[in-house]
């Protein structure tokens, strides 16, 4: 007597990245690009267990807001670019300390600084700690969405590199955008 299968949900599936050379591997290459090979190994855990695993990424880490941009993942580019702020306000009460309170209360300054400083590492251990997860889900989804898109292998290769690959036009728009708000922060000109 033989065993009926088992279900689709009770099937063991491969564990681990997709084999060098498959058609897996090959996908999330066009998506990633020329550095498949380092994703490689940072999507490992990810591969074996599709759940948030903390892994950490020093690129996001040390240059967030900005990696999210350039890996073109756009909602955590703008949590990371706005939510720093947000806190520092809530935590703050408003606004940075003023001249005249500052005079009346020098550790005011070293205080602000403390908490700019927290909030800024909080951000940065938060950005390298999700940057590798929330890159795999992106790359995924998009395997997934090109796959039921693409009439052929050429077309599936030409959906994903443009929907991965990295974006520098938009960080080198936001690096001028900053530039010239620091430039006229500087100057003291208002628009």
């Amino acid at each position: 007597m033989t065993q009926p299968p088992l279900p689709s949900w009770a099937t063991p599936k491969p564990t681990g990245p997709p084999a060098p050379g498959s058609a897996l591997d090959d996908q999330f290459e066009t998506f990633i690009g020329p550095r498949w090979e380092t994703y490689r190994r940072k999507f490992a855990p990810f591969f074996e267990e599709p759940r948030f695993q903390p892994t950490w990424n020093w690129s996001a880490a040390l240059f967030s807001p900005v990696w999210f941009l350039y890996r073109k993942l756009y909602l955590p580019f703008v949590f990371f670019w706005i939510a720093p702020g947000i806190v520092l306000g809530l935590l703050w009460k408003g606004e940075p300390p003023k001249a005249a309170d500052v005079t009346a209360n020098p550790q005011l300054v070293a205080d602000f600084r403390l908490v700019f400083l927290g909030v800024q590492l909080a951000a940065m251990v938060l950005a390298g700690g999700t940057a590798n997860y929330l890159l795999f889900r992106r790359a995924r989804a998009a395997i997934m969405l090109a796959e039921q898109r693409a009439p052929d292998m050429d077309t599936l290769r030409l959906i994903l590199a443009r929907l991965g690959r990295v974006n520098r036009t938009g960080v080198a728009v936001v690096l001028v955008m900053m530039a010239v708000a620091a430039l006229v922060m500087s100057t003291g000109m208002t628009p």
